[in-house]
Protein backbone atom coordinates (compact mmCIF):
# COMPACT_ATOMS: atom_id res chain seq x y z
CA UNK A 1 0.00 0.00 0.00
CA UNK A 2 1.17 3.50 -0.93
CA UNK A 3 1.18 6.20 1.41
CA UNK A 4 0.66 9.79 0.90
CA UNK A 5 4.39 10.73 -0.22
CA UNK A 6 4.73 7.94 -2.31
CA UNK A 7 1.30 8.94 -4.03
CA UNK A 8 3.09 12.60 -4.32
CA UNK A 9 6.27 11.36 -5.74
CA UNK A 10 4.37 9.21 -8.44
CA UNK A 11 2.65 12.03 -9.34
CA UNK A 12 6.11 14.26 -9.36
CA UNK A 13 7.98 11.56 -11.49
CA UNK A 14 4.93 11.79 -14.35
CA UNK A 15 5.34 15.52 -14.48
CA UNK A 16 8.97 15.66 -14.24
CA UNK A 17 9.05 12.77 -16.90
CA UNK A 18 6.73 15.00 -19.43
CA UNK A 19 9.34 17.67 -18.67
CA UNK A 20 12.45 15.82 -19.05
CA UNK A 21 11.43 14.51 -21.99
CA UNK A 22 9.38 18.03 -23.39
CA UNK A 23 11.94 18.76 -26.25
CA UNK A 24 11.23 15.55 -28.26
CA UNK A 25 7.66 15.55 -27.44
CA UNK A 26 7.23 19.34 -28.61
CA UNK A 27 9.67 18.00 -32.33
CA UNK A 28 7.38 15.11 -32.75
CA UNK A 29 3.98 16.90 -31.88
CA UNK A 30 4.06 20.73 -31.96
CA UNK A 31 0.36 20.55 -31.11
CA UNK A 32 1.54 19.30 -27.00
CA UNK A 33 3.57 22.69 -26.79
CA UNK A 34 0.47 24.26 -25.08
CA UNK A 35 -0.15 21.86 -22.75
CA UNK A 36 3.20 21.09 -21.62
CA UNK A 37 4.30 25.01 -21.64
CA UNK A 38 1.66 24.74 -18.53
CA UNK A 39 3.73 22.72 -16.45
CA UNK A 40 6.74 24.84 -17.37
CA UNK A 41 6.46 27.20 -14.13
CA UNK A 42 6.30 24.74 -11.75
CA UNK A 43 9.68 23.04 -13.22
CA UNK A 44 11.29 24.34 -10.31
CA UNK A 45 8.81 23.20 -7.86
CA UNK A 46 8.39 19.39 -9.64
CA UNK A 47 12.52 19.46 -9.38
CA UNK A 48 12.69 20.26 -5.53
CA UNK A 49 9.99 18.04 -4.85
CA UNK A 50 11.80 15.09 -6.32
CA UNK A 51 15.18 16.01 -5.31
CA UNK A 52 13.57 15.48 -1.30
CA UNK A 53 10.98 12.72 -2.57
CA UNK A 54 13.95 10.98 -4.25
CA UNK A 55 16.12 11.10 -1.24
CA UNK A 56 12.79 9.62 1.17
CA UNK A 57 12.84 6.94 -1.63
CA UNK A 58 16.28 5.84 -1.64
CA UNK A 59 16.75 6.13 2.20
CA UNK A 60 12.63 4.19 2.82
CA UNK A 61 14.11 1.62 0.13
CA UNK A 62 17.92 1.19 1.14
CA UNK A 63 20.48 2.51 -1.05
CA UNK A 64 21.60 -1.10 -2.05
CA UNK A 65 18.12 -2.86 -1.85
CA UNK A 66 17.22 -1.24 -4.88
CA UNK A 67 19.57 -3.15 -6.68
CA UNK A 68 19.22 -6.43 -4.98
CA UNK A 69 15.51 -6.22 -5.16
CA UNK A 70 15.39 -6.29 -9.27
CA UNK A 71 16.24 -9.91 -9.94
CA UNK A 72 13.57 -11.13 -7.75
CA UNK A 73 10.68 -8.41 -8.28
CA UNK A 74 11.67 -6.86 -11.57
CA UNK A 75 9.05 -4.08 -11.83
CA UNK A 76 8.91 -3.44 -8.06
CA UNK A 77 12.96 -2.82 -8.72
CA UNK A 78 12.76 -1.07 -11.64
CA UNK A 79 10.42 1.86 -9.59
CA UNK A 80 12.52 2.00 -6.82
CA UNK A 81 15.39 2.24 -8.77
CA UNK A 82 14.52 5.33 -11.12
CA UNK A 83 12.02 6.54 -7.98
CA UNK A 84 14.95 7.14 -6.09
CA UNK A 85 18.16 7.57 -8.09
CA UNK A 86 16.46 9.15 -11.13
CA UNK A 87 14.07 11.20 -9.30
CA UNK A 88 17.27 12.57 -7.26
CA UNK A 89 19.20 13.37 -10.78
CA UNK A 90 16.26 14.90 -12.59
CA UNK A 91 15.44 17.07 -9.40
CA UNK A 92 18.71 18.17 -8.96
CA UNK A 93 18.73 18.92 -12.78
CA UNK A 94 15.55 20.97 -12.21
CA UNK A 95 15.55 21.85 -8.82
CA UNK A 96 18.88 23.87 -9.01
CA UNK A 97 17.90 27.29 -10.03
CA UNK A 98 15.33 27.06 -7.27
CA UNK A 99 18.11 25.89 -4.58
CA UNK A 100 20.65 28.30 -5.86
CA UNK A 101 18.45 31.28 -5.20
CA UNK A 102 17.76 30.05 -1.44
CA UNK A 103 21.33 29.83 -0.45
CA UNK A 104 22.34 32.74 1.08
CA UNK A 105 24.74 34.80 -0.27
CA UNK A 106 27.50 33.93 -2.91
CA UNK A 107 29.18 31.19 -2.07
CA UNK A 108 31.66 28.37 -4.23
CA UNK A 109 28.68 25.48 -3.17
CA UNK A 110 26.12 27.49 -5.52
CA UNK A 111 28.28 28.24 -8.22
CA UNK A 112 29.43 24.13 -8.27
CA UNK A 113 25.62 23.24 -7.93
CA UNK A 114 25.17 25.54 -10.67
CA UNK A 115 28.15 24.01 -13.01
CA UNK A 116 26.99 20.06 -11.93
CA UNK A 117 23.55 21.21 -12.96
CA UNK A 118 24.76 22.11 -16.39
CA UNK A 119 26.93 19.17 -17.19
CA UNK A 120 23.92 16.93 -16.30
CA UNK A 121 21.90 19.19 -18.78
CA UNK A 122 22.62 16.63 -21.78
CA UNK A 123 20.96 13.97 -20.08
CA UNK A 124 17.52 15.57 -19.37
CA UNK A 125 16.28 13.34 -22.06
CA UNK A 126 17.27 10.16 -20.79
CA UNK A 127 16.81 11.11 -17.02
CA UNK A 128 13.16 12.14 -18.36
CA UNK A 129 12.70 9.17 -20.16
CA UNK A 130 13.30 7.22 -16.75
CA UNK A 131 12.04 8.84 -14.24
CA UNK A 132 8.53 9.47 -15.95
CA UNK A 133 8.56 5.43 -17.47
CA UNK A 134 9.36 4.91 -13.03
CA UNK A 135 6.22 7.10 -12.13
CA UNK A 136 4.07 5.16 -14.70
CA UNK A 137 5.08 1.89 -12.90
CA UNK A 138 4.55 2.59 -9.81
CA UNK A 139 1.10 4.23 -10.65
CA UNK A 140 -0.01 0.89 -12.53
CA UNK A 141 1.24 -1.22 -9.02
CA UNK A 142 -0.52 1.18 -6.50
CA UNK A 143 -3.38 0.84 -8.41
CA UNK A 144 -3.42 -3.06 -8.97
CA UNK A 145 -2.96 -3.11 -12.73
CA UNK A 146 0.37 -4.02 -12.45
CA UNK A 147 1.98 -6.93 -9.94
CA UNK A 148 5.23 -6.93 -8.37
CA UNK A 149 5.97 -10.26 -9.58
Amino acid sequence: MIGGLGWILIILMIGGGILGVSGLVVAKRPDAKAMIDKLVPFQAFIGVGLLALGIWAMLNFGPINTLRIIPHFPILGIFAFAGSYGAILLGFLFGMPQIAKWIPGESAAESKATELSKKLAPFQLILGAVVGLGGVLGLLLALGIMKPM
